[in-house]
């Protein structure tokens, strides 16, 4: 009986740890305005799936004072899927221009640098097709980037 011959282990383990580097490089490579908008996708794409307990997660702790995760999640969810009779939407991301000293409201304390993105929501429901525009900023919180909305 002959013995199949196997293939060495070290090298296919390199070329995967290698794999992972240029990968974890390239990623921390990112500009800023590109990690911020990753973010707004990921909040989009979790409000798109209904998943507004997730989206909420991801909102700035100004945000949070607004809205009560509980609150939150039930206005989302009554709005858009029962007034508009849409069952999900999509969404386009423009923009990622930095602004400083940016601020929440006209009277309020600037929170700091953050990057505006405009986001447009197409829905197709019961009463016709109609967009949304939304303005969100991002805010790099500690170590976290976090969502903003804007209400000057």
């Amino acid at each position: 009986m002959r013995r199949r011959r196997q293939l060495p282990a070290a090298p296919i383990i390199i070329f995967i740890l290698f794999i992972l580097l240029i990968f974890l490089f390239a990623r921390a490579c990112l500009p800023e305005s590109a990690k911020a908008k990753r973010i707004v996708d990921q909040f989009y794409t979790y409000e798109q799936k209904g998943e507004f307990g997730k989206s909420w997660e991801l909102l700035h702790e100004a945000m949070h004072q607004r809205f009560e995760k509980g609150s939150y999640i039930q206005d989302r969810a009554h709005t858009f899927i029962g007034h508009f009779g849409a069952e999900t939407f999509t969404y386009k991301i423009d923009g990622g221009k930095k602004k400083t000293n940016w601020k929440m409201q006209k009277d309020g304390e600037p929170i700091g640098d953050t990057y505006e993105f405009t986001v447009t929501k197409t829905y197709r429901g019961k009463y016709g097709h109609f967009q949304f525009v939304q303005y969100v900023y991002v805010l790099k919180e500690e170590k976290d980037w976090r969502i903003l909305w804007d209400y000057n």
